[in-house]
């Protein structure tokens, strides 16, 4: 691993028990070689990723193989998600749509595309890949965690001891392809950024383990996580009873 110090990686993966990398991802014109969706409609992207996550595999989305319509407007391939996606989110349409009734009205719901709108795709592939995968410069602009509540327990205070903050992360409403990118990247452009804890989707759950959830942050934020393993908490002996439980696991 060449972007960035693999002693400090080795060590914060040591101290943590990961057991699985975290995934980088980032946008590139450049055809990756990996795992893509068929074209159009396959259902959601997080099933996709395990591919990542377990085997280590590059797995690539672009405009016309996105897995779903949410991912491909979370990735900032598309402008909306769906036609009527405030009533698909909120109450439905008798006769026409069942809504999914995770926002009140559809009111709210607009309120909530009002605010939230993706970047709009920077280039024609956006990747996920496990991070020690990154050689020769390449840079993730995001990293996500899939990991269980002890791991996240020390990720979360990790987070707020590197940033020197007590609310750097955070929880907002979202997709799960929209927390593990959306709002990360939206958080790289902050003076102040967050990492967001997500997977909380209703319907993205079934395709997760039962007891993980995730953790992304911009890039930059992962590197203040490595700058700050020495010193933290996670030298101490309340920390290494969770980590004596993680490893028995």
């Amino acid at each position: 691993m060449s972007l960035f110090s693999e002693v400090s990686w080795n060590q914060l993966k040591e101290v943590l028990g990961l057991k699985e990398s975290p995934l980088g991802i980032y946008y590139t014109n450049e055809k990756p070689e990996g795992i893509t969706p068929k074209e159009g409609i396959q259902g959601c992207m997080i099933g996709l990723l395990q591919n990542a996550r377990k085997k280590g595999k590059t797995v690539y989305f672009d405009k016309a193989h996105f897995g779903c319509p949410g991912g491909a407007y979370y990735m900032g391939f598309f402008e909306s998600p769906r036609p009527d996606i405030e009533y698909f989110l909120s109450c439905g349409i008798p006769g026409e749509m069942e809504g999914e009734r995770y926002i009140k009205t559809p009111e709210r719901a607009r309120e909530y595309f009002a605010k939230m709108i993706p970047r709009r795709a920077p280039a024609t592939y956006c990747v996920f890949k496990p991070l020690e995968q990154f050689q020769n410069g390449l840079e993730p602009e995001v990293v996500a965690f899939f990991a269980p509540p002890d791991i996240l327990s020390g990720l979360f205070t990790l987070t707020n001891y590197a940033l020197e903050r007590t609310d750097a992360v955070y929880a907002p409403f979202g997709s799960g392809c929209g927390t593990i990118l959306t709002y990360p990247l939206k958080e790289a452009v902050k003076e102040q950024s967050h990492a967001i804890l997500g997977m909380f989707d209703v319907s993205a759950r079934p395709i997760v383990e039962k007891e993980v959830l995730t953790l992304a942050m911009p890039y930059s934020v992962f590197l203040k996580l490595l700058e700050n393993v020495s010193g933290s908490f996670l030298q101490t002996e309340s920390w290494k009873k969770v980590l004596q439980r993680i490893q028995k696991q």
